[in-house]
């Protein structure tokens, strides 16, 4: 299937694949709230976590892969605040008028790893889910169909912008379009891009609002689904497992101010 069909879903048969949608969803809300609630040195096993869950299912390489994308963004909040750290005056290294201060690259190395767990998670999730068992199981448990289509969009979103955009670069390739050589002759390649990517993503979304009115999308009475998605015992277990887990993670972060 392509990439506009699937979003960024890696078909595959391990364990993490055939759990239900909506128990993969929970686990990731919890690792997100993890990352950002409970103290610092919880970070590293949060990583080891989800690089053993990765290599379990054999998309470890994957992931690491991901990370080329917000690398930059992790880069300039180590940087950021290593040197421009307010009210920092633990000076490590100067630099001229710059220095490298204690506090400031404490908290750039705690918030890039926040967000470190909370990225390669998500692409993770993404990676063993497929959108349309993720919208089912989530309409099967009473959630508003509108806002479980709204997740199904975002989640498919980037790969079909990015199909698309392969689709019409190729196209001006085969009419004579140079879109490689120096810097300035690839940015002149974007604008020729720009227009027929916006215009062809607002003709996708009007043919997608008349598919899904012809299929009465919202209809609640007497609603069947095309696809059945499965929801083993272990599957309910794991999702009070995770439900107590929560609970744990936001009794930690209530308790730690009072010691």
């Amino acid at each position: 299937m392509s990439a506009r069909a699937t979003g960024y879903f890696r078909p595959g048969a391990s364990w993490l694949h055939r759990r239900n949608p909506v128990t993969k969803l929970m686990a990731l809300l919890w690792v997100i709230l993890a990352a950002f609630l409970l103290p610092p040195p919880a970070l590293v096993g949060l990583v080891l976590l989800v690089a053993c869950l990765a290599a379990s299912v054999g998309l470890l390489w994957a992931v690491v892969r991901s990370l080329r994308v917000p690398a930059l963004l992790f880069a300039s909040i180590l940087l950021v605040n290593a040197f421009f750290y307010p009210g920092a005056k633990d000076a490590l290294v100067s630099f001229g008028p710059l220095a490298v201060t204690r506090e400031g690259l404490t908290f750039g190395v705690v918030s890039a790893g926040r967000l470190l767990v909370a990225f390669s998670a998500s692409i993770l999730f993404l990676f063993t889910t497929l959108a349309d068992d993720l919208l089912e199981g989530l309409v099967e448990r009473g959630a508003s169909h509108r806002i479980a289509f709204v997740i199904l969009s975002s989640v498919q979103m980037v790969p079909r912008l990015a199909d698309r955009a392969g689709a019409i670069l190729e196209a001006q390739q085969a009419r004579g379009l140079d879109v490689g050589g120096s810097l300035p002759s690839r940015a002149r390649a974007l604008v020729p891009l720009a227009g027929p990517l916006l215009l062809g993503s607002l003709i996708d979304v009007r043919e997608r609002t008349f598919a899904l009115e012809a299929r009465a999308f919202g209809a609640r009475p007497n609603r069947t689904a095309y696809r059945l998605v499965a929801d083993p015992p272990l599957d309910r277990a794991l999702r009070w497992l995770i439900a107590a887990a929560t609970v744990g993670v936001v009794a930690v972060a209530i308790a730690r101010p009072f010691g």
